[in-house]
């Protein structure tokens, strides 16, 4: 849903799970450029890239509060040390007009903005890429709008990746209806059509299981997923990733974390110490 903002530009109508969200991803990018920047200086990295993919108008407002609060790119480009390049996309042409109003003047050399399928704007992105660039990405669909062939064209350069992934509000929601389909939303967010042989999927289209899948029947969507991304070799990864829940408290997303490198999971690690809440997590 899309309101109007204090500003007078379209700003997107949240759930109270966005600022967990937000929260998670800003440390980490303020993390993220503490411990890089270093190295850029060094010349280890030509450049340090911030990449949304899904980056809606820059502002959001609160369902319930009406709390009207800065959208993931107006984070990101807030961070310090500075990213050298931001690449922000978005289908809607509408999104991409108000988030270019908001970025600040001093920011706007180092800003891409366009309009378009996140799944398409990858492979230019990635090719204006240097060598010996070192990148973040976000992708924060509603659903299935990113296809597991974007992971993909990120894996092919050093970006990590912190992607909302749609565990119970889109497969649990759908999984009955894409089981029965010749092709689904599900195939491309999977990147085939192996999910259909997981216990859950064989259940949602009328299958009988052996023995053993009945007993893996309630293996997550999520280890599967992690699996699959693995042999893209973003081997880094957390399974304790954050799972975010609606304020009925009924889970929604898993909030996904893959990299390349070992300081990345660190870092991840490291800034989820700490609640969005600021509350510091007790260690068991």
């Amino acid at each position: 849903m899309i309101r109007r903002a204090s500003d007078g530009l379209r700003a997107r109508v949240v759930g109270p799970w966005t600022q967990e969200k937000l929260t998670y991803v800003e440390r980490y990018a303020r993390a993220f450029m503490t411990a890089m920047a270093p190295k850029r200086q060094q010349g280890r990295w030509k450049s340090l890239v911030y990449i949304d993919l899904l980056a809606g108008p820059g502002r959001c407002i609160d369902r319930h509060t009406k709390v009207e609060f800065d959208g993931s790119p107006l984070r990101a480009l807030r961070v310090q040390p500075a990213f050298d390049h931001h690449y922000f996309t978005d289908v809607d042409p509408k999104n991409i007009d108000a988030l270019q109003k908001r970025t600040p003047a001093q920011d706007r050399s180092r800003v891409y903005c366009r309009t378009g399928d996140c799944n398409v704007l990858i492979r230019n992105i990635i090719g204006q890429l240097h060598d010996r660039t070192l990148g973040l990405a976000f992708l924060d669909p509603e659903g299935f709008e990113v296809r597991f062939e974007t992971l993909k064209l990120l894996a092919t350069r050093r970006i990590d990746i912190l992607y909302l992934f749609p565990s119970w509000i889109g497969i649990a929601r759908n999984l009955r209806a894409f089981a029965r389909m010749p092709h689904s939303p599900m195939d491309d967010l999977w990147g085939g059509r192996d999910w259909r042989d997981l216990p859950p999927a064989k259940l949602a289209a009328g299958k009988r299981l052996s023995p053993e899948e009945e007993s893996s029947h309630d293996r997550p969507w999520v280890q599967s997923f992690r699996s699959k991304v693995t042999n893209l070799g973003l081997i880094y990864q957390d399974e304790g990733d954050p799972i975010l829940r609606n304020d009925k408290n009924t889970p929604m997303y898993h909030l996904l974390f893959f990299s390349k490198d070992s300081a990345g999971l660190t870092i991840w690690r490291g800034i989820k110490q700490i609640e969005p809440s600021g509350q510091r997590k007790l260690r068991i």
